[in-house]
């Protein structure tokens, strides 16, 4: 009697831990993690990569192909349309017209689980809607004794065990979301905007030619992306670089440029976090900062030098013949004694004759409307006939009171690769309330120093990392003989993307650590969460053993991961990071934003390691807002 009560008793607490276990905060699938929440349950799915679009959803139990399933990506819900479910194969797809989840995004289903037999239990063969699980009572549970109850398996008693070990897994997964979703990142929708004539934008250059207007033409720009107009010299080297916000039409004035006269290319940029960019088709606009006094020439971008200034005679332009014939790719002949010009290229020969407004194309006789003549000695002759003769084209740029020929369209790279910016010289004048920050930091040494450089290469650091660039050869001029410098690079390792965390060795040489900054291209994430506390944790273990003293650059625009509120994002805390850099000696300064969460991290590591802090506005090149 006694043993069968003992057996009454154990099948009892059997059933009610399955139960228990089943109704649990958090159970675990084959690849998935389920929470519960109220009246609903949430289920992870895999990380997105990019590409996949395909998810699988492994639950313990099956649910009704009815149940409504809501679509999560980064805490952002996905419109129902926007994708379908299987829901006997346990799967559910992204269209193809949305984009796939960014890599290393969050991704989770939730369906309810008080639906009437929407959620079945494990033993398929018996519906037991979760939401009534209170409703258990001592009848229900002898009844189902009564039917499993033999004393020939007392083992069942064994999964006591297991609901300890699920519970114990529940709290980490859970807090970092409810930590991070306010202040972490976005998901990023990758950019889809069309390239070159199709771009949906428009740049235009006033009448007076002062300044010019930018005009976006997309309704939803997303905030992720990165708006520009950049502007290449005749070489096609970058040297301007000028943000703006997309939502407006953008007014900017040409002289805040400070273009020399010359020849340079506008276009529109747009970036988005993972460094895909779309670009418009690039302007040609000429620049004369003499225009009241002289009219200028460019042919195929490049502004032209005449010993005899060009010269307008009854509305046309006349400029020395050997100089536009040469630059169009024509040889040319003066016959002195008929006071005739012959110029051949290709299958054109071009004859024209001082003081006659008698041309000849092969031969076949055009009027010209000025005849050429010598003016100072010089043989001019009209600009435009000549080009037009030649194949090129012609325009007259009034606001600029210039001259612009092109023998074909221009070829001007809008690519990444092809917009390192330009080194500008340093104003030897510089005072020092304008002093930069790099120059304010050297300041501090007073003997020789082992330095790394630990930048955020994001997309959004663009500005920043050319200001670095340019800055650095001051910088390192002016630190004491004998400092060695090294570079550590990070984006998010998160991400998942490629050198997202990058170490450039120590060297005493300048040259090779601008090379080394120069290989460095901006892209993927925004001025979202990163990982910093990595990256400086690389750079202290890098310091050679015999530095006498040490100190690391810090430079972001954005926040830090730390463990402590972001779960499984980062591997160290501030305060961890504190305590490397004062068991290593290491000086930290940090150039940041003036105000937010990254300035409060920085702040503590700078405050209590000899550092100082600096705006990161003061340190961006060649941006406008």
């Amino acid at each position: 009697m006694k043993l069968k009560r003992m057996m009454f008793l154990l099948s009892f607490l059997t059933i009610f831990v399955g139960l228990f276990t089943l109704c649990t905060e958090s159970v675990h699938a084959a690849n998935s993690t389920v929470f519960r929440n109220e009246d609903k349950l949430k289920l992870t799915l895999d990380d997105g990569n990019g590409v996949n679009r395909v998810f699988k959803f492994d639950l313990p139990f099956t649910i009704k192909p009815d149940t409504p399933i809501r679509l999560y990506s980064n805490y952002i819900e996905i419109p129902s349309g926007d994708f379908t479910i299987d829901y006997a194969n346990s799967t559910i797809t992204i269209a193809d017209s949305r984009p796939a989840p960014y890599p290393g995004s969050e991704n989770h289903i939730e369906l309810p689980i008080t639906m009437k037999g929407a959620v079945q239990s494990v033993d398929e063969s018996k519906v037991t809607p979760l939401a009534e699980e209170p409703k258990v009572t001592q009848p229900e549970v002898e009844t189902n004794i009564k039917e499993i109850s033999t004393p020939s398996k007392p083992e069942v008693a064994q999964p006591v065990d297991e609901p300890k070990v699920i519970e114990s897994q529940v709290t980490q997964p859970v807090v970092e979301p409810k930590v991070d979703q306010a202040v972490d990142e976005s998901p990023e929708i990758p950019l889809t905007i069309p390239s070159g004539e199709n771009f949906p934008g428009t740049f235009t250059i006033n009448s007076s030619g002062t300044s010019f207007s930018v005009r976006l033409k997309i309704k939803n720009i997303q905030p992720t992306y990165t708006s520009y107009v950049m502007v290449k010299n005749a070489d096609a080297q970058l040297i301007k670089r000028i943000q703006f916000d997309p939502e407006t039409t953008f007014t900017y004035p040409l002289s805040n440029l400070n273009l020399s006269t010359g020849g340079y290319y506008f276009y529109i940029k747009m970036i988005d976090q993972s460094g895909n960019s779309a670009a418009s088709v690039p302007q040609f606009v000429p620049i004369n900062n003499n225009k009241a006094q002289k009219v200028e020439v460019f042919i195929d971008g490049k502004l032209q030098q005449y010993e005899q200034p060009a010269t307008s005679i009854s509305g046309s332009m006349l400029v020395p013949f050997r100089a536009v014939f040469e630059a169009l790719g024509a040889k040319v002949k003066w016959d002195g004694a008929t006071k005739t010009v012959t110029a051949t290229k290709g299958n054109t020969t071009i004859k024209l004759t001082v003081g006659s407004r008698d041309a000849y194309i092969n031969g076949k006789l055009v009027r010209l409307n000025a005849a050429p003549r010598l003016i100072n000695g010089k043989v001019m002759v009209p600009i435009r006939f000549v080009s037009e003769a030649l194949g090129a084209k012609v325009k007259w740029n009034i606001a600029a009171q210039s001259v612009v020929i092109f023998l074909a369209p221009p070829q001007v790279l809008t690519t990444s690769e092809s917009e390192q910016l330009m080194e500008e010289n340093a104003d030897a004048s510089e005072s020092q309330s304008n002093t930069t920050i790099l120059k304010k930091i050297s300041t501090t040494f007073s003997k020789s120093t082992d330095i790394v450089f630990v930048i955020d290469v994001t997309s959004s650091m663009t500005g920043t990392l050319d200001y670095v660039r340019q800055k650095v050869k001051g910088f390192v001029d002016s630190v004491p003989a004998g400092s060695q410098f090294a570079v550590v690079a990070f984006r998010d390792i998160n991400l998942k993307a490629n050198k997202d965390l990058e170490f450039l060795e120590f060297t005493t040489d300048k040259n090779k650590l601008k090379g080394n900054l120069n290989m460095l291209r901006p892209s993927a994430g925004g001025d979202l969460k990163e990982s910093g506390l990595e990256a400086i944790q690389l750079a202290i273990s890098k310091f050679p053993k015999n530095s006498n003293s040490k100190t690391i650059i810090f430079i972001t625009d954005a926040p830090v991961h730390d463990k402590n509120t972001a779960l499984g994002k980062a591997r160290f805390s501030v305060d961890e990071i504190n305590e490397q850099l004062q068991k290593n000696g290491v000086i930290f300064n940090a150039i940041v934003p003036a105000n937010g969460l990254a300035n409060k991290q920085m702040k503590k590591l700078v405050d209590t390691n000899e550092g100082t802090l600096y705006d990161i506005k003061d340190a961006k090149l060649n941006l406008a807002k």
